[in-house]
């Protein structure tokens, strides 16, 4: 059943729910399969209302405006300069590995940071064009922290939610990019501010104080986690693939290529394993799925060819004519393949250096029905999932006995630890995340009378 809110709703994220590419036969949607897009597709088609986002596919210039599902879609627009200023060098190599702890990928760039500026500058002016005064504006993400203060000096005083998807560090740490308090500042002046975990709300609350930020709005934070997709990802739809009986245990992960990611220390914890239990050769297979992201970006393209030559070293260490210990597929799988995978996995190995919350996690736990999750202490969901062995990503030692143990765990403690965390993940969904913040808005704008 939809969500139906009382009043109207504009959401605000930097990628769009689908782009368009052209084709002889017309232009080709390219959805975005993310839980943040998930989620809010499926809101805004019960609640109808207006989604702004950036029109970055190859063809959607052609599609400015547009209504599908019951809901209106504005895109923004920048020119290769600002792109590459917002998006490749502010958000990409400034923001992305400061709240992910990683100092020495940092490029300051105050050049940069005009771009950003002015991106978040036109989302503002978009959103000014397709709002009344009883429109809640939902803002997502890094990528557009300056939004609501460009808002309120456009004098726009209506409702805003910012719901941040990345980890929020410590304020120490925050105080080293040159804009921080400015930007802090800006998210300071939404109404509602949400976080995945009680330490990211915390680490905020701590930074505005830190910068000596007075906030003359009731601003309220809320730490909430991002649910999945409940009738998406579940056992039965698995139903019709009958996995084969396996000598092997399937050990599976999926991620983005990514430095906060964690997968070179997988594949060395996959190395000790093999160096140290020589009879476990040949009896497991670690299939690591890595999907392309940020191609061009020099960080990326070095962690790319680094987990290749360590993926390959291994296998040509331990591999047999007829076994190799780790399957590494570089490119994008389908969700029903995915599903197919969750289910016939023996392990799921999700070990971030650092994460927001990760989704994957929950996926995983929803769809199997004897699988054992390990996950890294530092993924923002280790805090909701009880049942998963919680592991430090940066200790070899430690996350390679976590995948022995977990390769010879009893059935009985498999299935006590899948029980506590499935009813977690099935009754904190999707529609759950959405719906307890927008009953959270709505409350608190009646009680200001705004």
């Amino acid at each position: 059943m939809y969500y139906k809110s009382m009043k109207k709703i504009l959401v605000v994220t930097s990628r769009a729910p689908f782009s368009y590419r052209y084709a002889p036969g017309g232009d080709v949607r390219i959805y975005n399969v993310g839980g943040v897009a998930t989620a809010l597709s499926t809101m805004l088609k019960g609640t109808g209302g207006t989604w702004v986002c950036w029109g970055d596919g190859k063809n959607d210039m052609a599609h400015q405006e547009e209504t599908t599902d019951g809901y209106k879609i504005a895109r923004v627009f920048l020119n290769k300069t600002e792109k590459f200023g917002f998006y490749n060098s502010y958000s990409n190599r400034v923001l992305w590995p400061l709240f992910h702890y990683f100092r020495n990928n940092i490029h300051f760039d105050s050049t940069a940071f005009k771009y950003y500026y002015i991106a978040n500058e036109k989302f503002a002016k978009k959103i000014k064009e397709n709002i009344t005064p009883d429109t809640i504006i939902w803002v997502h993400d890094y990528q557009l922290m300056m939004i609501p203060s460009i808002l309120r000096t456009m004098d726009i005083s209506n409702y805003i939610i910012f719901s941040w998807h990345i980890p929020w560090i410590s304020p120490e740490f925050f105080s080293i990019l040159p804009e921080a308090k400015f930007l802090a500042q800006s998210i300071s002046k939404s109404n509602l501010v949400t976080f995945h975990t009680r330490l990211y709300e915390k680490n905020f609350s701590n930074t505005l104080e830190y910068h000596e930020i007075k906030v003359k709005n009731r601003l309220k934070t809320l730490a909430i986690p991002l649910g999945i997709d409940k009738n998406f990802f579940h056992l039965s739809k698995t139903m019709a693939i009958k996995p084969k009986k396996e000598k092997a245990s399937i050990i599976f992960s999926i991620d983005r290529l990514d430095y906060t990611k964690g997968l070179l220390q997988r594949v060395k914890a996959i190395e000790k394993i093999l160096s140290y239990r020589k009879d476990l050769i040949g009896k497991l297979v670690y299939l690591m799925n890595v999907t392309p992201s940020r191609t061009g970006i020099p960080e990326y393209d070095e962690i790319k060819e680094q987990l290749e030559m360590e993926v390959g070293r291994v296998n040509g260490l331990y591999s047999t004519t007829s076994w190799v210990p780790i399957i590494y597929i570089y490119r994008k799988i389908s969700q029903k393949y995915l599903v197919s995978l969750y289910a016939r996995s023996d392990i799921a190995l999700i070990t971030p250096l650092m994460d927001g919350l990760n989704l994957v996690s929950k996926e995983f736990v929803a769809t199997t029905d004897k699988g054992v999750l390990i996950l890294s202490k530092f993924a923002g969901a280790a805090e909701y999932m009880d049942g998963a062995l919680i592991v430090n990503p940066n200790n070899i030692n430690e996350l390679a006995s976590a995948i022995v143990r977990a390769m010879e765990m009893d059935g009985e403690e498999k299935m006590s630890r899948l029980k506590r965390t499935k009813k977690d993940v099935y009754v904190k969904n999707s529609n759950w995340w959405y719906k307890r913040i927008l009953t959270t808005a709505e409350r608190q704008w009646h009680v200001s009378g705004e």
